[in-house]
């Protein structure tokens, strides 16, 4: 064999290995554990059927997804209906469920809204026969409850586990739609609660110095002071501002936190509850989430609005929307103004 041909088929032996990883790589599963809700509707196309597997992050490719399900006859034997299948499996368990009904167990849609504390989300669960509220309120104290990739992920380090939080996972259950099943087990809630979390985040591009878990917290706080999606960014870049300049965030919704029950408007004894929660008493972050933020809050968190304004307050006025001021003398103008302090 000439050297002309050898280097044909070092080629040739490439250009298969590379096929070969890339088939290798396109069909393993996407990372994640979740379990989610799949619903197959009377005469769907396959072609669908397959592309939203890719949307919901079961599969990578619907090409090789469509290619095996024919070549193994199985493409014709998925059955309508809502399936439940759990992220990470291979393309025979996929199919496998998908073709029958029989071994689904009835699923229990939960809606955890944006902006509720691990409190909330306990009762909320509780109620619906998912959870006990006790047992995960329980789960929710330890760390151990995450596992070391979500840990990892989010940022959650040695001296994180050391602050003082309220709960572990406190902030890092990520709001949305659950199908869950009646009497689970609270770390099963919460594992796939805080995947949802990984999964949400693991796409942001963090522009200032703060660590996944910062963000998550500067996020939760954002969730309670805007009401509107556009101001997010700019509240978030108020809070940046303040820590840079060594101000105290002074955020009103680090003292809700701390109390029973929310109050329509704090008083300036609340203002001064000794914790490590309150902003009022104390510089930098709190030491976790006051609450689960949604996307466009944490997207704020990692990338701030840059500009000059220190202050904010809410303008009362039915508009959900706030003042933003550069001096504390604007700030008590916009204060005395709406009645807050």
């Amino acid at each position: 064999m000439n050297s002309y041909s050898k280097r044909v088929l070092i080629l040739f032996v490439i250009l298969i290995a590379l096929c070969v990883g890339w088939v290798l790589y396109e069909i393993s599963p996407p990372e994640g554990t979740a379990e989610k809700a799949f619903v197959i509707k009377e005469d769907s196309d396959f072609k669908m059927i397959s592309e939203h597997l890719r949307e919901k992050e079961f599969i990578k490719s619907p090409f090789l997804f469509t290619v095996y399900a024919t070549i193994t006859g199985k493409k014709s034997k998925v059955v309508a209906g809502e399936h439940t299948i759990k992220q990470g499996k291979g393309y025979k368990k996929i199919l496998q469920d998908l073709s029958t009904l029989e071994n689904e167990t009835e699923a229990i849609e939960v809606i955890i809204p944006e902006g509720l504390t691990v409190i909330e989300i306990a009762v909320r669960l509780n109620k619906t026969g998912i959870v006990d509220k006790n047992q995960f309120l329980e789960a929710a104290k330890s760390w151990d409850t995450l596992t070391d990739n979500q840990q990892e992920q989010l940022g959650v380090n040695k001296k994180v586990k050391k602050s003082n939080t309220k709960f572990a996972v406190e902030g890092l259950l990520f709001p949305d739609t659950y199908y869950f099943e009646k009497k689970m087990r609270a770390d099963e809630v919460i594992h796939q609660m805080t995947e949802r979390m990984v999964e949400e985040t693991k796409g942001l591009t963090i522009h200032i110095n703060q660590t996944p878990y910062e963000m998550i917290t500067l996020a939760s706080i954002i969730e309670k002071e805007a009401l509107l999606n556009e101001e997010k960014r700019r509240i978030a870049g108020v809070f940046v501002n303040r820590l840079k300049e060594g101000k105290k965030l002074e955020s009103c919704s680090t003292v809700q936190y701390l109390l029973e029950k929310p109050k329509a408007t704090l008083k300036r004894r609340d203002l001064k509850i000794q914790s490590p929660y309150n902003t009022y008493i104390n510089k930098g972050l709190p030491p976790g989430p006051i609450s689960s933020p949604d996307l466009p809050s944490l997207k704020a968190a990692a990338d701030p609005e840059e500009h000059d304004y220190f202050y904010f307050v809410a303008k009362q006025d039915g508009t959900w929307s706030h003042f933003f001021s550069k001096t504390y003398k604007e700030h008590r103008k916009y204060t005395q103004l709406s009645g807050n302090y």
